[in-house]
């Protein structure tokens, strides 16, 4: 796994790493956030597939632990907003967790109007041989042995990345997982700058950054560092667009298939 591992990645930054050289456009790939979540509920099996089947290069989403040290994909703290149910997710169990129904967008196809809850190792076992699947880390470093045993079982193919806004939590998956992209998140500048020259010391692979505050100076500053450059969360062309002038390599987007169709239309 861990040559697979090793392969796939040359294959992902490969085109990047010799746009950057080269000084050319950067090839921008499609991550989909949460899934492909503006046509199923977010973070759900059907979500997470459907941004794979729609073409979308990676699809992206957010773990957490819950009481029973079992690692869901779940993004906010508590299920109520997403589910009508009140349960803190690390003080709840599996069990009280596995049937309830993520709530649908109006967005969302009617026929995801019943997803639920997944485990993370549900969606290891589906990644596609040439597709990445980008787990943020929503906890702290205490997920991460708990996060080791799920991906020993069950990833089986394709290629993972990690991403986290925690510093301390995505320097310790990369010492974890030296072989597998880590991308440190960040919504500020304030914090991209305290933390640029310690992601290079921790040899993470990139940041992945809030899209409004990425700038030319800030993407050159990066790349003259090693570090590749993600965004989030790009959901127009025009913001695509300027994302991919600036050289970020991918950009997170709830609607991965109709952006990249709208992106190819105007190259």
């Amino acid at each position: 796994m861990r040559t697979l591992t090793i392969v796939l990645f040359i294959i992902f930054l490969t085109p990047i790493l010799k746009a950057q050289k080269n000084g050319s456009n950067i090839p921008l790939h499609y991550v989909g956030h949460r899934g492909a979540s503006y046509l199923a509920p977010e973070n759900t099996l059907a979500s997470i597939k459907l941004a794979w089947e729609l073409g979308a290069d990676g699809a992206e989403c957010d773990v957490m632990l819950t009481s029973d040290q079992k690692v869901v994909l779940f993004h906010d703290k508590n299920s109520k907003n997403l589910t009508g149910e009140n349960y803190t997710i690390n003080e709840a169990s599996w069990d009280q967790l596995k049937s309830l129904v993520i709530i649908p967008r109006e967005t969302n196809r009617p026929e995801y109007a019943h997803e639920t809850i997944p485990l993370l190792e549900e969606v290891l076992a589906v990644i596609p041989a040439d597709r990445m699947l980008v787990i943020e880390i929503k906890t702290g470093p205490e997920i991460l042995p708990h996060l080791q045993k799920v991906i020993a079982q069950h990833w089986k193919s394709g290629q993972i990345s990690f991403i986290a806004f925690d510093f301390e939590t995505i320097k310790q998956a990369k010492e974890l997982y030296p072989e597998v992209p880590c991308y440190y998140l960040s919504s500020f500048k304030s914090g991209i700058n305290k933390h640029l020259d310690a992601c290079v010391e921790s040899s993470l692979d990139g940041v992945d950054l809030r899209h409004n505050i990425i700038d030319r100076e800030l993407v050159e500053r990066c790349h003259a560092l090693g570090l590749d450059v993600w965004s989030w969360t790009v959901n127009d062309t025009d913001t695509a667009l300027k994302m991919q002038d600036l050289g970020v390599s991918a950009v997170t987007t709830d609607r991965p298939a109709w952006l990249k169709s709208k992106l190819q239309a105007k190259n």
